[in-house]
């Protein structure tokens, strides 16, 4: 039985990578034997492997020995990291471990490369996502609590989910320096966000005013701008009848008919044909009140009847107009949400839901409701808790914001954005600001602001940064500076949770465990967070920045996306966290198995929970311990010293493709594209070196032969090179198991205990290392890459012949042990680079005989084809 196959004919062949045949494996063969290999595979892996003891045992080890210790004085180039501290709102869910395994991998990579990583951790432990956890834990409420209980209380409650947040980044295996830890409630850190205050209050860029504020009456306080959610509800368009004041009816389109006690003005487009004679006149409301027609742009034509009524408040837009035109203020509403000082006597006391009834029901009896129809439109809603957003008029402290947009925008050139388009998504809301930052919130967890106001003359002071940090509510009474009579009187309001969080690079600048390089660290090297964040963390830090140091917070931002349950809802504490709980999913799949899954995405994208992801971490896990214990277990008699320029052919492609692989995973890496890093190191492991490598030199390896001996050390050279580089390569991703088979020792009398006594495994009999998270990345050798062309040309063709022998078996259905004879027709020149590899070639392919046949076809020997027969008896 005989057939013929010649380079690019007659061949199908799906095992295709980069254009590039691969070797083919009969098809009912290969569904038999890797289901056999993978039930043994598993078995072996299991008997010897146990994860849960194993990861737990590796976490001590790197603690115990201050793996990840960061050090100062290090002569490596820094790169620092300002993790985001995760607020303490509920128990930490899948969507934390999706983006903070990212960032982790990353810093595992940067640490190889050879940089002195500074990887700290931190806790937001305070304000109103704290406070709203110790209500909903405890059934207190703090307004109706006494404040010193109700704070021991918080922190009593953030203590406790400290732990938990501690053990489980512990067991996700986080290779973080936990000295650096922060807390944002700490006294230290208290602190630092005081001084922050005073210094942006002594440059004039913090004030208090009595203005429009946003308000959520559920939290009894203040928020700014960008905590605030758009959620698409149901409502109502009513038509309600206005009327000039000689008698002509005008209708008004509103969902909000309960504000129209506060309707200060009526607005029109100055463009809008139909009500252009109408501008400058008086209007009559429904409840009989006369107000002005004005003309603004920010009307819409299309929307309702193409007029509107201004209210105070309805939305922002309504308070520009009250601020623009000088309108009146009718304050209806108080900080319950519950009507008082309106002229409607039966909305007094009456919810927002309850006023909207009455209201509509005193319109119907009036005939001014000429009609209704349902309708979807956006809600502003608070973030923490979904209650629609009010305006109220409120005293509240401002940090300006509006003033520093173009600053802010020029910041944003100067950062590196990962992935690039995040930076528009910041360009937008940036350019849309409409509100300076409100700080203030009218609740009792969190830093306090440190000023006081002087009851008589209303002058503003502010602590000492000597008395920081300081709780003004607790300290003693102080006269007045700037009057006579008068007395200080102390700002009861914390400041907003985002002001502390927003100080980040500060606080992390200001630990006692950074030797002297303090301020030098400034700007960072990198911030990773979550993209739904830009409008909070990545502006305000980048504000403080600005006002403080004039210059950016970090070099680059590591912008994730989410897990998500369903379309377009991301995994939270909010929506509970789904049924995919990390401590569970770690327990029953292993550290690494999760961590693998959590990078298979591209940075910055949402995601679906994909099982089959976890199912390839196992597998990948399996498979570098069994490779492990196959490359370990034929190491006997290794020589470290072995001369390199004895390596086979083969053996040289192995290593110059591990390190290809590396140089391609650490472009991948530095361009933070984790999920290419991951599929460029699979498709060396699986496809060329399990699959190809390993099959090529089992026989050399394990050949008694004398005769051997130099092929045999010149396989064992080459396994334990790129076995050691593929276990740096996995590294970030799987890091307990990379460093279980580093220490690993299959020697003789090691079958049962894969880990060895410290210092008896073979990598570390040679390595420098106690760890192999402190290994260098892999690097290329210059003797392999003056001739990679010549090296990966050469081997190309022995896989190609490789391919053309199985799939000749598979056609034939041959089993792959049987024996073959091989003829290959070439040029001369291709032959000579053939020679080296005939006895790998033999073994692989059970060839009994391999000869050439030179061809001297010019097209041929031209484009170095050959042609390759194949005889089976």
């Amino acid at each position: 039985m005989t057939n013929k196959f010649e380079t690019g004919q007659n061949m199908p062949n799906n095992n295709k990578k980069n254009g590039k045949e691969q070797p083919q494996r009969n098809t009912d063969e290969i569904v038999v034997e890797e289901k056999e290999k993978d039930k043994i595979e598993k078995k072996t892996a299991k008997e010897y492997y146990d994860f849960q003891a194993k990861e737990k045992y590796w976490q001590n080890f790197w603690e115990r020995e201050k793996v990840y210790e960061f050090d100062p004085n290090s002569p490596k180039p820094l790169f620092t990291i300002d993790t985001p501290p995760p607020t303490i709102s509920g128990p930490l869910h899948l969507g934390h471990i999706y983006s903070y395994t990212q960032a982790e991998v990353i810093s595992r990579f940067k640490r190889m490369a050879g940089l002195n990583v500074r990887y700290p951790f931190g806790l937001d432990n305070n304000g109103l996502p704290t406070e709203r956890l110790v209500e909903k834990e405890k059934g207190i409420r703090g307004r109706s609590s006494d404040l010193a209980q109700f704070t021991k209380t918080c922190l009593e409650v953030t203590e406790h989910y400290r732990h938990i947040y501690e053990e489980l980044w512990k067991s996700i295996g986080l290779g973080v320096d936990w000295r650096l830890e922060y807390s944002t409630i700490s006294p230290e850190v208290q602190k630092i966000s005081q001084i922050a205050f005073k210094e942006l209050f002594d440059k004039g860029l913090i004030y208090k005013k009595e203005s429009p504020a946003l308000f959520c009456t559920e939290c009894q306080t203040s928020v700014a701008q960008a905590e605030v959610e758009y959620k698409e509800k149901d409502s109502v368009f009513y038509d309600l009848k206005f009327k000039m004041e000689d008698g002509r009816p005008l209708t008004i389109s509103t969902t909000r008919p309960e504000l129209l006690p506060a309707c200060v003005a009526v607005f029109v487009h100055p463009d809008d044909e139909r009500y252009k004679t109408y501008i400058g006149e008086k209007i009559i409301t429904p409840l009989g009140n006369s107000v002005e027609i004005i003309a603004d742009e920010k009307v819409s034509i299309e929307k309702g009847t193409g007029v509107v009524m201004c209210c105070t408040y309805g939305d922002e837009t309504d308070a520009s107009w009250v601020k623009k035109y000088s309108l009146p203020e009718k304050v209806i509403l108080d900080k319950n949400g519950l009507f008082l000082n309106s002229a409607v006597e039966e909305l007094r006391n009456k919810n927002i839901k309850q006023g909207r009834e009455e209201i509509i029901n005193l319109l119907q009896e009036k005939k001014s409701l000429l009609g209704s129809k349902p309708i979807k439109h956006d809600v502003g809603v608070h973030e923490r808790c979904g209650t629609p957003i009010e305006i109220l008029s409120t005293p509240q402290w401002f940090v300006k914001l509006l003033d520093a947009k173009n600053n802010l925008l020029e910041m944003g050139e100067k950062i590196n954005w990962h992935p690039p388009h995040m930076r528009k998504r910041f360009e937008e809301w940036v350019k849309n600001l409409k509100w300076d930052w409100c700080i203030s919130r009218e609740r009792f967890y969190g830093t306090p602001i440190p000023a006081f106001s002087c009851d008589k003359c209303d002058t503003i002071s502010v602590a000492e940064e000597s008395e920081m940090p300081i709780d003004p509510k607790k300290s003693i009474e102080r006269p007045c500076k700037m009057c006579d009579d008068g007395k200080l009187l102390p700002e009861k309001d914390v400041l907003d949770t985002w002001f502390t969080s927003s100080l980040t690079p500060d606080i992390n600048a200001a630990s006692q465990y950074n030797g002297n390089i303090g301020n030098k660290m400034l700007p960072m090297s990198m911030r990773p967070q979550a993209h739904d964040i830009i409008r909070t963390w990545a502006v305000y830090t980048m504000l403080m920045s600005h006002y403080k140091h004039n210059d950016i917070p970090w070099k680059e931002l590591m912008i994730s996306g989410h897990i998500l349950l369903r379309k377009g809802e991301k995994i939270s504490k909010k929506t509970g966290g789904g049924k995919l709980k990390p401590e569970e999913m770690i327990a029953t799949y292993s550290a690494d198995a999760t961590r693998y899954a959590m990078c298979g995405a591209s940075l910055g994208r949402d995601a679906y929970y994909d099982e089959g992801e976890v199912e390839k971490g196992k597998k990948l896990i399996t498979k570098l311990y069994n490779a492990g214990k196959l490359v370990l277990g034929n190491l006997d008699r290794f020589k470290f010293d072995f001369d390199k320029k004895n390596l086979e052919p083969i053996d040289k492609w192995i290593i110059l493709k591990s390190q290809i692989a590396a140089s391609e995973m650490a472009d991948a890496f530095n361009n933070y594209e984790f999920g290419k890093a991951r599929q460029i190191f699979e498709d060396f492991f699986w496809r060329e070196y399990c699959d190809n490598y390993l099959e090529i030199i089992k026989g050399r390896v394990r050949s008694t032969s004398v005769d051997d001996e130099t092929k045999r050390q010149s396989a064992q050279y080459a396994l334990y090179q790129s076995f050691l580089n593929i276990l740096k390569m996995s590294s970030p991703f799987v890091p307990h198991i990379a460093e279980e088979v580093y220490h690993g020792n299959f020697g003789e009398g090691a079958e049962k205990s894969f880990i060895s006594d410290a210092g008896s495994g073979i990598f570390l009999q040679h390595e420098s290392s106690k760890s192999i998270h402190l290994l260098g990345w892999p690097t290329t050798w210059e003797e392999l890459k003056s001739d990679s062309d010549q090296i990966l040309g050469s081997s190309s063709y022995v896989l190609e012949i490789i391919s053309k022998v199985r799939q000749y078996k598979t056609q034939n259905k041959i089993k792959m042990v049987a024996p073959v004879s091989i003829k290959i027709m070439c040029s001369a020149d291709l032959q000579n680079q053939l020679s080296g590899y005939i006895d790998d070639l033999k073994n692989v392919t059970k060839a009994e005989s391999i000869v050439f046949e030179q061809i001297d076809d010019k097209e041929n020997v031209e484009q170095n084809k050959l042609k390759v027969e194949i005889n089976h008896n």
